[in-house]
């Protein structure tokens, strides 16, 4: 194919590792509810639907009631430690720098959107992306394809010309419903195995593959 005249990325777990920030956030809520804390690879688990539904996975059905508090806490804490251990993923600069030239780069997320400017400024990428968007009030999370739309309609892209690029079945469910092409991204057999039934147009394995995958780039 050729380079799409639009690139969404996901951005956690496609481009930062921001696992052990987002798990101890978790963790610190939880610990000021007076709930016992999970383990980071079953907080990690949670991860991808936006932050709400990651904190009532984390509450048990006695404590769902108390999700707002958690939210809170959570909100308190991550403002301070979103940038204490997340980085960019290996391989994802020079594909920034490889594509940006020929292509919008944009971000969707279903973090909330004021999180993932900060971490995209923080990591000193944000310049790249000519818009980032994430959780808003009244905005429904991927899957829904509202908000990959918008960036199409904002951007000038149509379905033909955008490509998704995500570690996470809604990354291609959002496409396949916005009748966009998707591209998975898997590092593990596991998890290709997991993505493949959604049945993504592409799959690499590391992000530096992504420009391969265009004909007209070197």
């Amino acid at each position: 194919m050729k380079t799409p005249k639009l690139l969404v990325f996901d951005l956690d777990g496609t481009l930062v590792d921001s696992r052990t920030d987002l798990a101890n956030a978790a963790n610190a809520a939880l610990k000021a509810l007076g709930l016992p804390t999970l383990s980071k690879p079953t907080i990690v688990g949670y991860v991808g639907d936006g932050i709400n539904t990651l904190l009532l996975r984390c509450l048990t059905d006695a404590s769902r009631h108390l999700l707002q508090q958690a939210r809170e806490y959570f909100d308190a804490y991550y403002r301070a430690h979103l940038l204490d251990h997340t980085t960019l993923l290996p391989g994802v600069y020079p594909v920034f720098e490889s594509l940006h030239p020929k292509s919008h780069l944009t971000v969707l997320t279903n973090k909330s959107e004021r999180y993932a400017k900060k971490i995209l400024d923080g990591l000193g990428v944000a310049r790249f992306f000519d818009l980032i968007v994430g959780e808003r009030n009244g905005t429904p999370p991927k899957p829904d394809p509202d908000a990959l739309r918008g960036i199409m309609a904002q951007l000038n892209g149509t379905p033909a010309t955008t490509l998704m690029v995500g570690d996470g079945k809604n990354d291609i469910l959002v496409a396949q419903k916005a009748g966009c092409q998707s591209c998975a991204v898997a590092d593990t057999p596991e998890k290709r195995r997991q993505l493949e039934i959604f049945q993504p147009d592409f799959l690499i394995t590391h992000m530096e593959e992504l420009p391969r995958l265009f004909e007209d780039t070197p």
